[in-house]
């Protein structure tokens, strides 16, 4: 495992922090009259990033990524969005993205030649915990029960598949070792 440098740290906690602060920004909108929000377009990003830096470094490292990149964006998040989708979207990113990165690590010693399965299913089950996690603090009693439901529902089955199309991506950034080369 290689050893993540200063420049790798600080741009993949900015470029997390990013994700974040866009993804509370727009959760705050609905895809046309659907319980669709924008937010779930956007977070997937989130985990994409963190699996690929869970392949090429230390759980540690990654770790560590993550908790600044929080960090960073916890202000502009309130700043941007409702005091309770702040607070609501980062107490849902640290659980579920450290469950993430945990669950990862775990697969990728299990079964160290299934990288699909490390990225899709600790991504999916991390994304389960934090659409749940998010959409009762954020919305539980500002929205009816049954609508808080049909968010979460949503929410989570376009997670899901933006986890299953993230597949390819993950591994031109994180597998692929150039073993196909143009000429």
């Amino acid at each position: 495992m290689k050893k993540m440098n200063t420049w790798v740290f600080i741009t993949s906690a900015l470029l997390f922090a990013c994700i974040v602060v866009l993804a509370n920004y727009t959760v705050q909108f609905h895809i046309f009259n659907s319980p669709l929000t924008y937010g779930a377009l956007t977070y997937p990003l989130s985990f994409l990033l963190m699996d690929v830096l869970s392949e090429k470094y230390s759980k540690t490292q990654v770790l560590k990524t993550l908790w600044l990149g929080l960090f960073l964006a916890f202000i502009p998040s309130l700043l941007l969005s409702e005091v309770r989708i702040a607070i609501a979207s980062v107490s849902a990113f640290f659980i579920s993205q450290n469950l993430d990165v945990h669950i990862f690590f775990y697969l990728k010693s299990k079964f160290p030649a299934l990288w699909w399965l490390r990225n899709n299913a600790s991504t999916i089950a991390s994304q389960f915990v934090d659409t749940m996690v998010f959409f009762h603090i954020a919305f539980l009693f500002i929205l009816p029960w049954e609508q808080v439901i049909a968010m979460v529902f949503a929410d989570f089955v376009i997670k899901v598949f933006l986890a299953l199309c993230d597949t390819p991506f993950f591994y031109a950034l994180a597998i692929h070792k150039g073993k196909f080369h143009l000429k």
